[in-house]
């Protein structure tokens, strides 16, 4: 009876074809081999074909790399799907001996590789899918001695590197000029910390790519290294134990997680809508949502993690990534020990934590998350607060907001007298409070607002501040003073469908959505109410004072689940 071959070559080629690689992803794993090889100038040339209708054709792509070459041996076989002179190991980026041949054939039909050690000569090997489904041998040539072309031995070291040649390019998923495009920022991300720490230059057609910091907290060595930084946390660190399945000999019990978190700058994120400037969309903050994970300081994972919503215990936490979570950044780092805990892949791509851990990292991240959050907010309020009163000092109105209604209604509907505030004297303390205001008011306009706190027994004005309250009442001797809080989600929710419907947006689900915010806000305060015991003793201004508070903060919390909920229904 005649052997019977494990792999039925053509077929088992075909099927090896259909990986998870996308194009950038496979041109990563070449990437990969020069950094192991020790290259600092890697070079990536796509050679094309424009039609007439302006479609880019790949016909070939070329790698090259001054890193420190093969030997005919090794050369002979780098090729080998599951051989690797690294086999297993877990001290620098490869380990699974499949990346670079699963990556080229995934792309093309025909891999070309020379390399050259230091004080040797060139040689080159091939492999040719063509040859092999025609029934050719599928066994790897012996490398025979030959220079590269003039036209790509520039790419290489003159000492010593390789080159890597793609072409018979029959799997090319978009437009050349697309996929160059979408390689720059990936290379750029994924390699940052080897551009950055290591030196490491890599070009693609002969421009230098740049790095690219999804914390935005380095600016060195990127397009734009005079930008402001962000504001980074201190460190989170997580010990993990480490699966022993097929672990190296030599690993540890534990290694250890570290999960860094950063505010973007200011200067970026002034105004809610603000994503699609170009300050942000050149520096590609529009698509910074998610997470960044690294494998021995490169990338494997970048973006929403999987399963995230379903992901915290008993539903705690945020749902989903939203366009809000742009603003701040948060980078993963394990060692490669830690690689069954994040599901890493043969091919490094799509590495996401296990569910246990998935639920930890989560826990770890959302407190911070929300606080970044709630500065971001106050910040668009305060801005936004900014533009409303510049635009009404342009409009001859001392004051923003279009309260006047409602003051009308106060000053005409007859009440009884303040209890409160009795002992108080008006002067004294309207000159007081307008002083909360007078970085946003000049000396005239103050004494305009003097004169309006006196003249009517409600006057509202607009301000914003940090916590929970959503407005401060200031009783100045018969005369009150509401100052809302602008940066608190009751009232960045109510504006936000207000602008809608004058945008030409649904008014019916704006109504809707207001009357919802009435029925919390009445609910809010009942809650708030109902904590207090009844033999509690407290002074009126401290009963006031707390449950101002704790309505605010009730507020706050049901506004949010009403937003999780809404998100939940879409």
């Amino acid at each position: 009876m005649s052997d019977v071959r494990l792999f039925a070559d053509a077929n088992a080629l075909d099927s090896l074809r259909n990986s998870d690689f996308d194009a950038v992803s496979a041109y990563g794993e070449v990437i990969d081999n020069s950094i192991e090889a020790g290259a600092k100038k890697i070079q990536i040339r796509f050679d094309t074909q424009t039609s007439a209708r302006g479609y880019e054709q790949i016909e070939r792509i070329c790698f090259g790399d001054d890193g420190c070459g093969m030997s005919p041996d090794v050369l002979h076989k780098c090729l080998q799907l599951g051989w690797s002179s690294r086999f297993n190991q877990r001290g620098g980026i490869g380990r699974f001996g499949v990346g670079m041949t699963m990556a080229a054939i995934h792309e093309c039909q025909k891999i070309e590789v020379y390399s050259k050690e230091e004080g040797g000569e060139w040689s080159v090997t091939n492999i040719d899918l063509t040859e092999i489904k025609k029934g050719g041998d599928a066994s790897i040539p012996d490398p025979i001695v030959k220079e590269p072309s003039k036209d790509i031995s520039s790419l290489a070291g003159k000492e010593s590197g390789t080159i890597v040649i793609w072409s018979k390019y029959d799997r090319q998923s978009h437009n050349a000029t697309v996929i160059k495009s979408d390689a720059i920022p990936w290379v750029g991300r994924t390699y940052r910390h080897f551009i950055w720490e290591d030196d490491v230059e890599i070009f693609l057609n002969g421009e230098l790519v740049c790095a690219i910091d999804p914390l935005y907290a380095r600016t060195e060595k990127t397009r734009f290294p005079e930008d402001p930084t962000a504001q980074l946390y201190d460190p989170i660190e997580i010990d993990w134990p480490v699966d022993d399945y097929d672990a190296p000999d030599d690993a540890p019990k534990q290694s250890e997680i570290v999960i860094r978190m950063s505010v973007l700058p200011e200067d970026f994120r002034q105004v809610s809508g603000g994503g699609g400037s170009k300050t942000v969309t050149s520096r590609n903050i529009n698509s910074n949502e998610g997470v960044s994970i690294l494998r021995n300081r490169r990338e494997v994972f970048y973006g929403h993690i999987p399963y995230w919503s379903i992901s915290a215990a008993g539903g705690k936490g945020w749902s989903n990534f939203e366009e809000i979570d742009r603003w701040w950044g948060c980078e993963i780092e394990f060692d490669a020990v830690l690689d069954r805990a994040f599901t890493v892949k043969n091919i490094k791509r799509g590495a996401v934590p296990n569910t246990e851990l998935k639920k930890i990292i989560k826990a770890k991240i959302s407190p911070t998350r929300e606080s970044v959050l709630q500065e971001v907010r106050r910040v668009w309020a305060l801005n936004k607060q900014k533009k409303r009163e510049e635009e009404a000092k342009e409009q001859g109105v001392d004051r923003p907001g279009d309260h006047d209604r409602a003051e009308l209604v106060a000053k005409k509907t007859p009440t009884d007298k303040n209890a409160l505030d009795s002992d108080k004297n008006i002067d004294e303390e309207s000159e007081k409070l307008v002083q909360k205001f007078s970085d946003r008011f000049d000396d005239e306009e103050q004494a305009k607002l003097v004169a309006l706190f006196k003249s009517q027994p409600f006057t509202i004005m607009e301000d914003s501040w940090r916590g929970p309250r959503m407005f401060e009442a200031n009783h100045l001797g018969g005369k009150s003073v509401l100052n809302y809080n602008m940066s608190h989600v009751f009232f960045a929710a109510v504006y936000q469908e207000l602008e809608a419907v004058e945008g030409g947006g649904d008014a019916a689900s704006a109504a809707r959505n207001l009357k919802d915010f009435v029925d919390l806000l009445l609910i809010a305060f009942a809650k708030a109410e109902a904590r207090f015991e009844p033999e509690m003793e407290l002074r009126a201004e401290d009963f006031i004072d707390n449950l101002g508070t704790s309505w605010g903060q009730y507020m706050q919390s049901y506004l949010r689940t009403w937003e999780k909920e809404r998100g939940s229904d879409s």
